[in-house]
């Protein structure tokens, strides 16, 4: 069941440097386009009013920021975005500790998420270790997640990840049948709008993305994917079934979902990874609103495996 919480009005002060892709870019233009949570207008409107500054200074409409310019964002008082802080280990040694991650809860603070988010939770409940998380999960994406609890420990797994050298199974609900039980998409990424990814060759900075699939059910009009994303980009998932008619059930951006819906389809099921020598296989329960299709598989005697 999902425990939503709603945080009392807190002060947010958000630090950033600019990454060299927004070289160039006047200041409102930057905010606009990597934070799109609000348009040009408003934030050209949070400039006038001197609540940005960039590298130590008040910044002014039209002014070109270089890369990694720091800007400092005084967003005042406001009300977060409720959140489910629910924290679930489902394993922990010396060097990481892994969560079955809830939703809707982001992992680092990102738009309208300041303290409700998993960086910030895990800094007051474990204050003696900095939270270092080795990889992404969307606000609305349920499963697993890691966080090294040292540098060394993040590190090494950072290198395993660019190095592909970790397998994960996510499962996905969505609109529709596909014509194909297994089947892969290898369409580039990019991103055309502020507010959401595309596929397409044409789109500027595109970049290369792979994603595997297999059907395991359906049930009425919906069904249960096995995904293995075989790179990493953002959205990746999301983005490549909604390319094909099957995006994921209650997609908000991607596909026909309402935000004030709760139940969340895309699920971080399966990781296989190593970190130093200890060799690591994790399986994270799926949200109940899943269980009718996994039964229906047991029901076939279709055992859960990686796809290789």
């Amino acid at each position: 069941m999902t425990r939503l919480h709603t945080l009392p009005s807190t002060e947010q002060i958000y630090r950033s440097h600019v990454p060299p892709l927004y070289d160039g870019f006047s200041v409102e233009k930057y905010f606009a386009t990597r934070f799109s949570y609000q348009d040009e207008e408003e934030w050209s409107r949070q400039i006038f009013a001197g609540k940005i500054i960039v590298n130590g200074e008040v910044a002014l409409i039209g002014q070109k920021l270089r890369a990694n310019d720091l800007t400092v964002t005084n967003a005042g008082f406001r009300v977060e975005p409720a959140a489910d802080r629910t924290l679930n280990v489902i394993y922990q040694d010396k060097d990481i500790r892994v969560f079955n991650k809830r939703a809707p809860i982001p992992v680092h603070p990102c738009g309208r998420y300041f303290k409700n988010s998993m960086t910030e939770i895990l800094k007051q409940e474990y204050p003696d270790e900095v939270p270092r998380p080795i990889q992404r999960l969307d606000v609305t994406t349920t499963g697993i997640i890691v966080f090294a609890r040292t540098q060394k420990a993040a590190a090494f797994l950072m290198k395993e990840f660019k190095q592909n050298q970790i397998e994960k199974e996510y499962f996905a609900l969505v609109e529709g049948v596909p014509q194909l039980k297994q089947f892969t998409i290898d369409k580039p990424i990019g991103k055309p709008t502020a507010s959401k990814r595309a596929v397409g060759e044409e789109i500027s900075r595109s970049q290369p993305a792979r994603t595997d699939i297999e059907w395991l059910t359906s049930i009425n009009d919906r069904s249960l994917l096995r995904v293995i994303p075989r790179s990493g980009r953002t959205n990746q998932i999301r983005v490549h079934l909604a390319s094909v008619g099957l995006p994921i059930y209650n997609d908000s951006v991607y596909g026909r979902g309402k935000v004030s819906d709760l139940e969340f389809n895309l699920h971080h099921r399966c990781m296989k990874f190593r970190c130093f020598d200890t060799q690591i296989q994790l399986t994270a329960i799926c949200p109940p609103h899943f269980q009718p299709y996994v039964n229906k598989i047991e029901e076939k005697n279709e055992p859960s495996k990686f796809i290789r």
